[in-house]
This record gives structure tokens, sequence and C-alpha cells, in this order.
């Protein structure tokens, strides 16, 4: 522990008996006492020796002993000179034998039950001890040097060309980068850099790798830390750490502070009575101050992150300190391909594999999820012994995260892959007659996940705003596994398949009818819960237009009748039909009319 001041170890414990959270440890202090107290009589005691049964017995009938006291396991002797102990089963001790003992002019005595000092002791002694140590390394955890953190990085390699995607971010952060350089040209002026940004943005989409690359590209100091690093088992360490933070980057300035996940610290105050309360609002309180305190013309900019700005405490989004927010949002097509190209420079890719398609091929993927895919493609060709990734491990990787693994090995009746067949050729032929349907990608009869079968949709370009024909088009596409099953095999045959189709469409039509204003119905208005159900007219909405878009896709189903039997052979046929195919079958086949 080293050579402390008495007064800080004294000020220590203070602290810990003061904290309802740390009462383990004042229970252990209790327990290092009591162990002291049990165990000292038995170790100032003289040792007692022990002897035989037979040795016992003839002391006995020499009348040379005075005092036996009756014990579990045996008898506590007292003879002119000594002390000894006879091993001897209780059992043995009868009251004729008690008697003889009398007989023979020794004085009898039990041992009154109840607490034992002694057997508690050697119960304690152990726990004791581990007690003591767990203590004593709580107390060198929280006194010992903590020079080494943060850990301060110079040189920083990162810079905004490996980061792809955030045009907008990037150029937003220039200004930063420039103040850091030089930082007169501003203060002539009397401008006044913010002492706090924001980035805010789903996970995976790079906040700390702007970071970092924001730190390279102005050549200074780096210091990363999380909102978790600040937590503590004892009262004033949280508070001590965030000080020491601020302390050790004006030290390093010009720096960066860049802490993640900030909503671990940076949390609405609530008001709490708790310690634990108490001790988080000291802990947002100290970082508060801090960075009110320090001026920013020595360098120090601090960076948060996080993905729940709406938890954070007003008084960290003030003018002042986290002041500005810089969005990290999803990359567009574009964005995504960049992306795919910062990723790719170290994969081998086959000639003509093109990054374009794939990236309009995967809308919503952040950065990570990207990278992932690159990743799972290369594996995927180092399992088949190439040293190239082609086009098909690429479209491979990305049926895996977006559908699932392939499970091949899982064994299902041919009734069952009809059935299956029948389903997801109503989809895709569902997908095919509407205009307003994503284009088909792909279907299968493989089981990927939990799913027997997919039909895998892919549009065109993003979309910011989806329009009313383009929901209801999800909607008959989500309905047409079902309807074909119907169609088909008849009403008494419909299986459990469509769960997942019927919960998606419920999901939509909720969201038309509550929160979009999509309803004639009930109008313009947003609808809110009560408990975990809506009102009626509410819900008698959503029926009508699930019903609705059931019955369009029974109608798309029953006119392309031939359509449809003409997708499921070639699902059974193939497993898996490209896009184009499936078209072209559909086309090829003529509606039937109407009777």
């Amino acid at each position: 522990m080293g050579a402390l001041p008495v007064t800080n170890v004294l000020e220590k414990a203070r602290q810990l008996l003061a904290r309802k959270g740390v009462a383990a440890f004042a229970a252990i202090l209790v327990l290092i006492i009591a162990g002291a107290v049990f165990m000292a009589p038995r170790l100032l005691a003289e040792p007692v020796a022990e002897i035989s049964y037979s040795d016992f017995t003839r002391e006995l009938a020499g009348k040379k002993v005075q005092r036996v006291l009756i014990e579990s396991g045996g008898l506590t002797v007292t003879m002119a000179d000594r002390h000894v102990f006879v091993r001897m089963p209780s059992g043995l001790v009868s009251a004729d034998y008690i008697e003889r003992i009398t007989a023979s002019g020794a004085e009898v005595d039990f041992r009154k039950p109840g607490f034992d000092p002694a057997q508690m002791a050697s119960i304690l002694v152990p726990l004791v001890l581990v007690g003591a140590v767990l203590f004593m390394l709580a107390i060198q955890t929280d006194f010992k040097p903590t020079s080494r953190w943060p850990k301060v990085v110079r040189g920083i390699t990162n810079r905004f060309d490996d980061v792809a995607g955030q045009e907008e971010a990037k150029a937003e952060l220039q200004e930063v980068i420039a103040f850091l350089k030089d930082s007169e040209a501003f203060t002539k002026v009397g401008a006044r850099i913010p002492r706090g940004l924001l980035m805010v943005g789903p996970p995976g989409t790079g906040k700390t790798l702007i970071a970092k690359a924001l730190a390279g590209e102005a050549g200074v100091s780096f210091m990363a830390v999380s909102g978790s690093d600040f937590s503590a088992p004892l009262i004033g360490i949280a508070k001590g750490r965030v000080s020491k933070l601020f302390e050790q980057a004006r030290k390093k300035a010009p720096c960066l502070i860049f802490i993640d996940e900030i909503d671990a610290i940076g949390r609405k105050r609530g008001g709490g009575g708790s310690a634990a309360d108490r001790e988080f609002e000291s802990t947002l309180n100290q970082l508060l101050v801090e960075m009110d305190g320090f001026n920013t013309t020595q360098g120090v900019i601090v960076i948060g992150a996080t993905n729940r700005v709406d938890v954070l405490d007003p008084a960290l989004l003030r003018p002042g300190r986290f002041d500005r927010q810089v969005h990290i949002g999803l990359p567009d097509i574009a964005g995504r391909e960049a992306i795919l190209n910062v990723h790719a420079r170290n994969v081998k890719l086959a000639r003509g594999v093109s990054l374009a398609a794939i990236a309009k091929g995967t809308p919503g993927f952040s950065g990570a999820d990207l990278g992932n895919l690159l990743n799972e493609a290369a594996i995927f060709a180092a399992r088949e012994g190439v040293e190239e990734v082609t086009r098909e491990h690429l479209e491979a990787a990305r049926n895996k995260i977006m559908m699932g693994l392939e499970r091949r090995s899982l064994v299902i009746t041919d009734e069952e892959r009809r059935l299956v067949a029948v389903h997801e050729a109503g989809h895709a032929l569902c997908a095919c007659l509407l205009p307003a349907s994503d284009k088909v990608h792909s279907a299968t009869i493989i089981p990927h996940g939990q799913a027997l079968g997919l039909v895998m949709r892919l549009p065109e370009h993003d979309r910011f705003c989806i329009p009313v024909e383009k929901l209801e088009a999800d909607l008959i596409v989500a309905m047409g596994g079902r309807a074909a099953e119907e169609v088909v095999f008849g009403p008494k045959k419909v299986t459990t398949g469509a769960a997942s189709d019927i919960a998606h469409a419920t999901s939509i039509v909720t969201r038309m009818v509550t929160e979009w204003g999509m309803s004639p119905a009930i109008g313009m208005v947003r609808i809110a819960r009560s408990g975990d159900s809506l009102p009626r007219e509410v819900e008698q909405e959503i029926r009508r237009i699930i019903d609705e878009m059931y019955e369009a896709a029974k109608a798309c189903i029953e006119s392309h009748r031939d359509a449809l039997d003409a997708l499921t052979e070639a699902l059974l046929e193939h497993e898996t039909v490209e896009g184009d195919e499936i078209r072209r079958i559909v086309l090829k086949q003529k509606p039937r009319l109407a009777a």
C-alpha cells in the first residue's frame, strides 16, 4: 500500500463508512475485529497436550484427576500439574461412566450448549483473511498512483481520407482543425471555438474513427476514455478521475479528449436520494465545472459520442459546453461505395467485382456493417481455398448478414418443401406485379436462420420519404405468401409460416394509422397507446386495412395462377432463383381473366 499519511487513511476509512454502497467493507472490518477477539484467548492460552484413553484410565484409577470437562469429541482433563485432552466418542459417556468418574474424587462438568468462541473463530479466520485481502486491495486500487491513466496518444496515423461516407461531418470539423493548428487566427477577431463537440449517430457509423482522424489531421495529442471509465466503488474516486483527465489534457495541450458513450455519466439528473445517485450527480457536476473552467485558447477540446442524445442533461448541451452537435448518420449509396473502397484496400478482389452494385444492395448498412461484409466475403474465399474475393462471395456474405446463415442440413418433408415454395412464390409474384414495390433480387427455399425460405427485394435508390402506394405495395407483398397458400391448398391448409409477415404488416399499418395520418377514418392525428392497447376504432381501422391488402394479394395470385405455379416449380428445381429469371417467368405467363 506504500507509505501513506495516517490522515489520508483515516479520511478514506471515514468515506468508506459514510457510504451505504461500501457497507461490505465496513462488515469486513467488523469481521477482522471479531476474529481477533475470538482468537485472542485461544492464541494466548497454553497448548493442551493430548493423551490416550488408556493413560486417562490409569490416572483416573490413581485418583490423580481433579476435574473432567465433557465436551463434544472428548474430555478436557485437569490434574495437579497439567491439563490434557482425551479423544472419546460422545456416545460412550453414559450416566454410569460419569458416576465412575465422580467416585474417583474428580469433579465433572459439561460444556454449556450454545456459542463456542473457539469454534466460531476457526470458521471466521479464513473469512477474515480473505476479507482483509480484499479490503487492502480496494484501498490500494484507489490510492495507487494513476499516472498511466488516461493514456495519451501522440502521432495519430488516422486521417480524414480513412473516413468515407461522412463528408458533411468532416466539413463541419474543418474549423476545429484550423483552430488547433492556429488558434491565434481565431482569437484575433474574437472568435471562440466550441468547448465541446457532440457526435450523435447510430452504432457503427464511425464516431470514434472520426475523432481519431480529427486528432491526426490536427497533429495534436489524443486522449480516449469511455463513460464507464469514471465509475468507481468508492465515494470521490469518479469525481477525481474527471479532474485528473482535464489536468492531464491541459499539460498535453493542444489535445483532444474523446469520451465515448458519454451518456454513461451525462444522464439527466433526477435528484435521487441514494448514495449512488449523489455520487453520479457529483461526477456530472465536476465534468460541467471542468468544461466551464478551462480556457479554450489552451487548445483543449472535448468530443463526446453517443447514440442517445435524448437522455443527456440539458446543462451539458448549453452554449459553452457541448453546444455543437455533429450528426454521424448512416451512409447513402455513394457513401457506402466509398466505405467499401476503403475497407477493400486490404482485400484481394477478383477482376470485374463491382462495389457499386454491392453498395446499391446494402441499404441501411453502417460503416461497421460494410466492413464486416467484406470480412465475411474474405472468409468465404479462404474456406474455398481461393486467393481472390469474387462477386459470389460478396453475395453470400450479404445474404448471411441480411437473412442469416444457410441451414442446408435442415431436413424437411417434400410436402413442407412444396408449401414453402408456394409461399415464397406468392411473395415474389406480388412484388413483380406491383410497380411501387422494390425489385426482387432473389428468391430461395433454402432455410436461412429461422426462416424456411426468403424473398430478397432491394431498392433502386435510398428512400427518405415513403409514399402511401409504396407502403401498400409492401403490405400486399407481405400478405402474398399466406394468400398463395390459401389459393393453392385451401383455407384449411394455411400454416404458421406467415407469422413474421403478419407481424411486419401489423407494424406498418399501425404506424400508418397512429403516426403518419394515412387513414381517412382516423384522420391526421397522432394516437397514443393506453398501456398495451389502442382505442377500439383504431384497432378496427388497422384490421380493415390489412384485410384489404390481403384481398388485393389474393386477387394478384388468382389472376396470375399460372405464373405462381411456374415460379413454384422453378424454386423446387433450383432452390434459388435470381430476380431477372423471376421477372422473365412472370412476364411469360398470361394473366387469367376474372370469372
